[in-house]
């Protein structure tokens, strides 16, 4: 939600400490764990992003900085930064993935015309889903012109610009004149767009906008208004606004830096109407010096109305809080203030967060000391009180590299907690992290899982079955709901003959069933029965997917995968296949395996042997001394001449019939099968 730092530097770094010299093992390790639920606070989530674990690194054409990130309410991403071809957006699905739906592939790019641009903040309207940017455009030919022009863009939630706002889709207020910017963005609960920067002259500057992105009169009778800091120094003239937050009432609160050589924090509160806000501290300005060089980066108020402004200055990532009436508060730091630096070096905060518990997440850089080209995202959690939370990376920091120069410019807590940092590195690239939290409100998770009962052999003319055993875990907080099962048969020749599940419904094709299995408690698991019909040797290999309702913490064992070795014991040399078959022998001495299905088998020359399978067969023996095997279903066999082996035995009284014919044969049947010119 800033603009550029003044201070900044094109460096890059390797990666190196507690997350970065580690960084690639660190990752392995998580991504190794039973799931994200046993993750500690700070570390990255291994849920988000292609990878590496946690993080997402986007590239635009040319190059690219991403400067501030917003959140959806489906819980899409959407950052909003810099790039060759003017401002730049991404939005992400929820697990870190570009969003299709978004421009092309995810991002978008806006050349308004002129120079360089640059969008410094985003902001969602709650109402529609539209994009409020705001930042900086350079304007040349024109009176003022030159860079830069306070602007302000809006988009449509598919990421085109709105052709109902401002010309295009884009304000430019020319009040301020040049050498303006806007910093940070927000919408009021009426649809009005706020925001602060930089004026023209210097000074904080606000702007209010309609909803059609006309200047609002109501705020300083223009809609544009700027608050310059009356110098009891040099060091306290102007002033450059870089954030801001918006009351229920409708003030506002503006954090920046003021000064000319050097610089301390600022703090301005405004009324509704534009005019500064006289019950803060006396003038509506507050300025805070650490004994330096001091930029005020970001600001968030607590619900209690206490103001928190954070920056740089100290040791390194400066943080403050405020009463209401913008005197400092005792109660929080050492006298209202608290500085820290990263171990080993110092740090720029440019981003602010609060927990649902009160704790306060800063985002910035963290600088190597020991190299002039060193950055690295960093993050730094603090207690209500002000004091460092070590149960935040072990020690209060976190530092993430993805192997250039890094700088987080953003940063979010999500509704289950979990902190979206945002920026660029990488090769000046957009590029996002997601950490447990560790806080938050936790949702309902349904833990899922899915288990195969293996076979380990199976042989040319038998059938393999499997059972199949989904799972909601006992750990599970919610019941899971609306749970699919895809199964899919690969290798052999395989053949799948059925899916039964013993709740909900299956619809199968040759080589996959999807079952629709309805609801499972927690600790409650339901099972499947599959059987499958290879035709030929090799492995056969079954898996079998669960998904389900709602998230599953943890989905490693969603999928489940068995292979079943397929020989051929009976040794077959025509083989049929699972559907009703028409199969004839030759002259050799054959083996016959019909499979599934209603099939129809002559043998003809030779000592032939024959396995119907399963289903209605009709087997002939023809010539030769034959043995042949009906297996299940209902089948007829056919000594026809030679000396002949029939056997219709498959547990079922009465449902085949033997007829030895011609020659001396040998009929084996069940109970009350027909049997003709056998002994």
């Amino acid at each position: 939600m800033n603009a550029a730092h003044p201070r900044s530097a094109r460096r890059r770094r390797r990666a190196r400490g507690r997350a970065a010299a580690s960084s690639l093992l660190a990752t392995a390790l998580v991504l190794a764990l039973p799931g994200a639920a046993w993750a500690a606070p700070g570390d990255l989530d291994p849920t988000f992003g292609p990878g590496p674990g946690g993080r997402v690194i986007t590239p635009f054409p040319g190059y690219a900085e991403g400067h501030d990130i917003a959140r959806q309410a489906d819980g899409k991403l959407v950052v909003a930064g810099l790039s060759e071809g003017g401002f730049a957006l991404a939005r992400y699905l929820p697990g870190g993935g570009l969003d299709p739906a978004f421009g092309t592939g995810g991002l978008v790019t806006s050349d308004f015309g002129g120079g360089a641009h640059s969008a410094n903040a985003v902001a969602i309207q709650p109402a529609d889903g539209k994009i409020v940017v705001a930042g900086t455009t350079e304007v040349f030919g024109e009176e003022g012109g030159g860079c830069c022009f306070f602007s302000v863009a809006r988009y449509l939630p598919d990421g085109t610009p709105d052709p109902e706002f401002g010309e295009g889709g884009l304000v430019r207020v020319e009040e301020f004149g040049g050498s303006a910017d806007g910093a940070d963005v927000a919408v009021r609960s009426d649809g009005r767009i706020v925001a602060v920067g930089k004026g023209g002259g210097g000074g904080f500057a606000l702007v209010r906008l309609d909803t059609d992105g006309n200047l609002d009169p109501s705020l300083g009778g223009d809609g544009a208004v700027v608050a310059g800091f009356t110098p009891s120094s040099p060091q306290e003239a102007g002033g450059i606004a870089r954030s801001m937050a918006l009351l229920p009432d409708g003030r506002v609160v503006s954090v920046g830096y003021v000064g000319n050589t050097a610089f301390d924090i600022g703090v301005v509160r405004y009324l509704p109407d534009g005019s500064l806000d006289t019950g803060f501290s006396g003038d509506g300005m507050v300025t805070a010096d650490f004994g330096g060089t001091e930029f005020g980066t970001a600001v968030a108020v607590q619900s209690d109305g206490k103001i928190l402004a954070a920056g740089s200055g100290g040791a390194g990532f400066a943080l403050l809080r405020y009463q209401a009436n913008g005197s400092p508060d005792a109660g929080f730091g050492t006298g209202g203030r608290t500085s820290v630096g990263f171990p080993g070096d110092g740090g720029i905060a440019y981003a602010m967060a609060l927990q649902a518990n009160g704790k306060i997440v800063l985002a910035g850089r963290a600088d190597d000391p020991d190299s002039a080209e060193a950055n690295d995202f960093g993050l730094a959690r603090f207690h209500p009180n002000g004091t460092i939370d070590t149960g935040f990376g072990g020690d209060g920091f976190v530092v993430t590299g993805f192997g250039d120069f890094d700088e987080a410019r953003a940063v979010l807590v999500q509704p289950d907690g979990k902190v979206v940092a945002a920026g660029y590195g990488a090769g000046f690239a957009f590029t996002l992290a997601r950490y447990e939290g560790g806080d938050g409100t936790t949702p309902p998770r349904a833990d899922l899982s899915v288990t195969i009962n293996p076979t380990a052999a199976v042989s040319i003319g038998d059938r393999v079955s499997y059972t199949v055993t989904v799972a909601n875990k006992t750990s599970s907080t919610a019941t899971a709901t609306g749970i699919t099962l895809t199964d899919t048969f690969a290798g052999a020749g395989v053949t799948l003959i059925s899916a039964t599940p013993t709740q909900g419904t299956c619809t199968t094709t040759s080589t996959q069933a999807t079952c629709a299995l309805g609801s499972l408690a927690p600790g409650a698991s339901t099972t499947l029965t599959f059987t499958a019909e290879p035709r030929s040797t090799g492995t056969l290999t079954h898996t079998a997917t669960v998904a389900g309702s709602p998230s599953d913490p943890m989905t490693s064992d969603n999928t489940a995968t068995t292979t079943t070795a397929v020989n051929n014991a009976r040794g077959c040399t025509i083989i049929g296949t699972s559907g009703a078959d028409t199969l004839t022998g030759g002259y050799s001495n054959d083996v016959i395996c019909g499979l599934g299905g209603n099939d129809t088998v002559r043998a003809s020359y030779g000592h032939d042997t024959v396995h119907g399978g399963f289903g209605n067969d009709n087997l002939d023996g023809s010539f030769g001394d034959d043995t042949m095997n009906g297996g299940p279903g209902n089948d007829t066999l056919t000594g026809s001449y030679g000396n002949d082996r029939l056997t219709t035995t498959d547990g079922v009284s009465a449902n085949d019939t033997a007829n030895g014919g011609l020659g001396t044969d040998t009929c084996t049947t069940d109970t009350g099968d027909t049997r003709i010119s056998c002994p």
